[in-house]
């Protein structure tokens, strides 16, 4: 963030900047306002590293992986790493904005925040696509679990790439005889091209692309559903109720930060509602990087038994190892216990 004249950006410095020219609000008031902000981060933080950790441990452990597995999986990978730099965030608040960890991790800790944007979407943005393509054109050949792992590194790769602005203006910068880490927008006219970049490429084009691909899904879906067995429709529905829970916790957590950066653009006097509902959005963007593995968690039945049947496997395996079944020649097999996993 920037320290200018312009109350001003970036996810990473919570505590905002404001108008020095005639502020509205009580600057007594917003200290006390932010003060909680430490504490929910920390809840978030803890939460968020536990469930996604949950999250990657139900995927790596599964032998036989879905595509959808993939997808999940790298979310889970992003936002665990995102979660892993928070701790820096927290400190800085804590210590009322001071910066003590040197030039180069502000760069880095503002990259992998930055980052986190642009891979989540990217990687919901790519899910849809693959459900369209599950559901619509099901013998796909594209559709593998090599093909997936190039499209998620690509994602990873476009994201780093996307973040190269923030290398060059995330920088350590002395601000009241204290050492501030923020993106220093020299100017309203470079704090505005880069809210138009992050905006455009990081909710609004792939929003347009989701948009366009799940209501694709859903046409096709209640098209066909009469012309399809039973057992193919439940599937296609549950399948596509997954992922549309995935999109709107994105939309859910994510709108409220986009569109008060744009209005941002244009207030010069910001109120102490402004201020609030500034900082609210900020809490909300990062709270999907805690609340997307708990809803999977929560609602994916694959995953919920893939963490609540592992012991219980492991003990039916010891126990039917030792039964054995005849066979018309005579012989003895064991059963077998490999525990399939179910896409989304």
């Amino acid at each position: 963030m920037n320290e200018s004249d312009v109350f001003c950006d970036v996810r990473t410095n919570s505590s905002g900047c404001v108008n020095r020219t005639g502020s509205s609000f009580s600057p007594m008031d917003v200290a006390s306002f932010m003060h909680i902000f430490p504490t929910v981060y920390g809840v978030l933080c803890s939460v968020g590293v536990l469930a996604n950790s949950l999250v990657i441990y139900a995927v790596a452990t599964c032998k036989k992986k879905m595509v959808s597995d993939i997808y999940v999986l790298n979310l889970a990978v992003a936002d665990l790493l995102f979660l892993l730099v928070m701790p820096f965030n927290i400190h800085q608040l804590v210590r009322d904005r001071q910066w003590v960890f040197g030039n180069f991790m502000c760069k880095a800790v503002v990259v992998v925040d930055v980052s986190n944007q642009f891979t989540t979407v990217g990687i919901v943005t790519v899910l849809c696509i693959d459900r369209y393509i599950a559901i619509v054109h099901p013998t796909s050949e594209n559709r593998t679990i090599q093909w997936t792992i190039v499209i998620n590194l690509l994602v990873w790769v476009g994201s780093f790439l996307l973040t190269i602005p923030v290398m060059i203006y995330a920088k350590v910068i002395s601000e009241k005889h204290m050492n501030v880490c923020m993106m220093y927008l020299d100017s309203p006219k470079d704090m505005y091209w880069y809210t138009l970049y992050q905006s455009t490429l990081g909710f609004i084009v792939p929003l347009i692309i989701i948009s366009t691909f799940y209501s694709l899904t859903l046409y096709h879906v209640f098209r066909s559903i009469r012309r399809v067995k039973r057992k193919q429709s439940v599937w296609a529905k549950r399948a596509t109720k997954m992922v549309l829970m995935v999109i709107a916790l994105f939309l859910l957590c994510w709108s409220p930060y986009h569109v008060i950066q744009v209005i941002n653009l244009s207030i010069q006097h910001p109120t102490s509602i402004f201020i609030y509902a500034y900082n609210i959005s900020i809490c909300l963007s990062y709270s999907h990087s805690c609340i997307n593995p708990l809803m999977l968690l929560i609602f994916a039945q694959n995953y919920r038994e893939r963490l609540c049947h592992r012991r219980d496997l492991r003990s039916s395996h010891t126990t039917m190892s030792k039964t054995t079944v005849k066979t018309e020649g005579g012989s003895s097999v064991s059963p077998d216990t490999t525990h399939r996993c179910t896409v989304i």
